[in-house]
């Protein structure tokens, strides 16, 4: 009943995203909190990723952008970075690489396809898989808006690599709201359709899907700061709770 109640703001979304005024973002979001968004970085420029989460893992990605339509990037994570014992690296770097389609207008929303194999938190060789699945192949819309403040629609349909054992399309959707000038409000749900068979031992979910939250605030025109609160309705098995990491962003040109 909670998946049809989700789903059913999915298509709501895809709705509103097709009607309403537009308004035109220059700073544009790369992911809503962990879900990709149609956002590309400007042509010629480069952008350096950095998070700290649960586990003391250490997350951190670059990429660049070409044309303003296509950006290309790596990304690698460790865990227990940060404390005693010995640091593990996640056995495989993610890769990850976005191209937008359609750009924005007045009567519809931004359109890109990508793929990023990049999951959340630990590797796991027995299932290879990352504990939370990377997003694999996707395809996303944006739209955005202005009403008093600037908001912003984004929802999109992926298809995991990560398929030893569970595989199939899942879905995510989310919203940017500018609560203040520079102070942003992040929150996007992801149905975890991949990885809700309770009967298989490798499923790593009670079947709710993701709810995240965050908040992220921009310092100047090329440094961003995220706090993230994920897992808001305990849908990870091995790990209750929220999980809570920060993520600091930079852009520059070369």
């Amino acid at each position: 009943m909670l998946k049809l109640y989700y789903s059913l703001l999915f298509a709501i979304l895809v709705i509103m995203l097709f009607f309403g005024q537009s308004y035109g973002q220059f700073h544009e979001d790369m992911t809503i909190v962990e879900s990709p968004t149609a956002g590309i970085i400007p042509h010629g420029s480069y952008m350096y990723e950095g998070s700290i989460g649960p586990s003391n893992s250490l997350l951190f990605g670059c990429d660049v952008g070409f044309r303003e339509r296509l950006m290309i990037g790596v990304s690698f994570g460790l865990q227990n970075f940060i404390g005693r014992g010995d640091i593990h690296n996640n056995d495989r770097p993610g890769i990850r690489m976005r191209l937008r389609l359609v750009e924005e207008i007045i009567g519809g929303p931004a359109l890109a396809v990508g793929i990023n194999t990049q999951g959340q938190d630990r590797w796991q060789d027995d299932n290879e898989r990352y504990e939370r699945k990377s997003k694999g192949f996707y395809a996303v819309l944006s739209k955005s808006y202005y009403m008093l403040r600037q908001f912003s629609l984004h929802c999109g349909v992926n298809y995991t690599l990560e398929r030893k054992y569970e595989k199939g399309p899942d879905f995510f959707g989310g919203l940017t709201i500018e609560a203040f000038s520079g102070i942003v409000l992040l929150v996007e749900y992801s149905g975890a359709f991949d990885d809700d068979n309770s009967n298989l031992p490798s499923c790593l979910t009670e079947g709710r899907g993701y709810l995240d939250t965050g908040v992220r605030i921009d310092y100047k025109e090329n440094l961003r700061i995220r706090f993230l609160f994920k897992d808001l309705l305990d849908n990870f098995t091995t790990s209750p709770g929220i999980a809570r990491s920060v993520e600091i962003s930079y852009v520059n040109y070369f």
